[in-house]
């Protein structure tokens, strides 16, 4: 094969080369350390595209390309271009606008190559033009659209080597991070580093593990505006893995300081709220609708002995006394659906099995849509010494010291009580009066003290002898009653001779003496809807009687006696 000698290969090296270049889509040049100021070494052909200039016209006058730029993008480039040739740069990128010859402005991108020599100065800058005016437009559209969002709209790149780059910020970055999107396009760690330092750790870690998972990136952190204030924000990213093995996040942060300090509040307050509810003497339930408990307070287990967990799920009911569980219930109930709150004082039984007093402060919550109550919140204090000593100076109020027997006043009340019950729910009912036979003579013989003792050991003696639900009460100095329900006339005469052979047995010893006494007896039962005064002056009527037959006896008021 022929071939062309070597000095006509040297000629068709640059042609060759220039064709090579001027294939390329974008406009490669060559200046000196002027830039378009000076001489243009070189210049591809499809320059006219750009600007509508000839290549050899540029060449000529290389400034009129400097003339076609925009008077602000003018100034911008060449502040650029100086400042990258005094730091010893070795690339420089430059957006900037031209007019076309057409009178079509158009944008390019120019990535620069500085050229220098063992000293460090440039001697060749070498560009590298491309038409980015359909890109530009798209940045424009996409830059509209962002500015309708309340956040940033952002790309961000990962490479291989870990070094995080930024190819796309939206203006929204000026908004919510008070930065210029260029700034953090050019440097990102002009952003970066106001990430607040105790976040910064964090943050890198969610990075890396949504690169190495490519997973999702969904972080909040805090942010050290450059005006001062502190935000936090909420950024959330979608990756794709490139070509190199950089990844590629496409991804929105937005100020979520209002949420995050809503949300801090929130949970400064229930951390405030349960600090009180588990330090607070008092229990605090939850009760559901079905009467579960779904909460306790750590107190439980000072107030009844259980644990918080013990009480979970469990009716609160089956801790309250039988006698006294159904109405405990009707009332919560009633309130519950009233919307009403309710204080009660009732027994709960502890987990040892005895029973304690509280004091129980009910309040239901009725929900708003559907106006019924769902749950009802119960604060309970343990008021039991004060109970039992509301129970003592009741009794002392109402009982007669000396012999156990209720004093007049409580008696007759609870004679009422029982005759009005009786007339409700119709049963028998029998009442005894009775008194000490000569008690005068044995006061006057022996003195009080005798007396007193007396009276003491007949107190002893009915107590041990009548059943719990008798009542039992002094109505005169020495004069005493007794109201049996269910017993007819004839048994209670039997339980009033039992008695009254009891205090005949008895002897009472009185400083070396032994003293004895009698009592007698009047019995009556109650005819229907008899009253109370009747029904006390025929058993009184009877014991008059008793008394005048001889006394140490019992006397039945068969009929009304006059």
């Amino acid at each position: 094969m022929n071939m062309p000698p070597a000095s006509s290969t040297l000629q068709l090296l640059p042609r060759f080369l220039d064709a090579l270049l001027c294939a390329s889509p974008a406009v490669v040049y060559a200046t000196d350390f002027d830039w378009w100021q000076g001489r243009l070494h070189y210049l591809g052909v499809n320059v006219h595209s750009l600007c509508g200039l000839e290549r050899q016209a540029l060449r000529d006058a290389p400034h009129r390309w400097l003339e076609l730029l925009a008077s602000h993008s003018r100034q911008d480039v060449l502040a650029r271009l100086h400042e990258a040739r005094g730091n010893g740069a070795d690339h420089l990128s430059l957006n900037y606008t031209i007019w076309h010859t057409d009178g079509t402005l158009h944008h390019l991108q120019d990535d620069i190559v500085l050229h220098r020599d063992g000293r460090g100065e440039v001697t060749e800058l070498v560009g590298s033009l491309v038409d980015v005016t359909g890109r530009q437009s798209l940045l424009e559209r996409f830059e509209k659209l962002s500015e309708q969002v309340p956040g940033t709209l952002y790309q961000c790149r990962l490479t291989p080597d870990r070094q995080l780059h930024f190819p796309l910020v939206s203006a929204g970055m000026q908004r919510l991070f008070g930065l210029q999107p260029s700034s953090i396009v050019d440097n990102p760690q002009t952003a970066i580093e106001r990430v607040h330092p105790d976040d910064t750790d964090a943050l890198w870690r969610s990075i890396h593990r949504s690169a190495l998972r490519m997973s999702v990136w969904r972080h909040e952190f805090r942010y050290r505006h450059p005006d001062g204030h502190q935000l936090w924000v909420y950024g959330h990213a979608t990756p794709e893995r490139e070509a190199d093995g950089s990844i590629l996040w496409h991804g929105f942060c937005e100020d979520v300081t209002l949420r995050k300090q809503a949300q801090l509040a929130l949970a400064e307050s229930e951390r405030r709220y349960r600090f009180i509810v588990e330090n607070v003497s008092d229990l605090i339930t939850l009760i559901d609708v079905d009467g579960l408990c779904r909460f306790a307070s750590p107190s439980v287990s000072n107030v009844l002995g259980y644990t918080a967990e013990e009480l979970h799920s469990l009716a609160l009911i089956e801790l309250l006394p039988p006698d006294d569980a159904p109405r405990i219930q009707r009332r919560i109930h009633e309130a519950s659906r009233a919307g009403s709150n309710l204080q009660l004082e009732l027994r709960v039984r502890h987990a040892q099995g005895y029973y304690v007093w509280v004091e129980t402060h009910c309040s239901p919550y009725i929900n708003p849509a559907s106006g019924r109550y769902e749950w009802l919140l119960a604060v309970s204090r343990d008021i039991t010494d004060r109970k039992l000593r509301e129970m003592k100076l009741h009794e002392l109020s109402t009982t007669d010291s000396l012999t156990g027997a209720l004093n007049r006043g409580a008696f007759l009340g609870c004679l009422k009580t029982t005759l009005e019950s009786s007339d409700s729910m119709p049963s028998r009912l029998s009442l005894v009066i009775f008194d000490i036979d000569h008690f005068k003579t044995t006061n006057d013989t022996w003195g009080h003290a005798a007396g007193d003792l007396v009276l003491a050991s007949l107190g002893e003696i009915c107590r041990s002898t009548l059943r719990s639900h008798d009542i039992f009460g002094r109505i005169g100095g020495e004069e005493f009653a007794l109201v049996l329900s269910g017993q007819s006339l004839q048994e209670s005469a039997v339980l009033a001779e039992r008695l009254r052979r009891k205090f005949e047995d008895v002897r009472v010893e009185f400083h070396g003496e032994w003293l004895s006494f009698t009592a007698s007896f009047g019995i009556a039962e109650r005819l229907d809807s008899e009253t109370l005064d009747d029904l006390m002056h025929r058993a009184d009527m009877g014991l008059y009687v008793a008394k005048r037959q001889g006394r140490n006896r019992v006397h039945q008021a068969l009929f009304r006696d006059s």
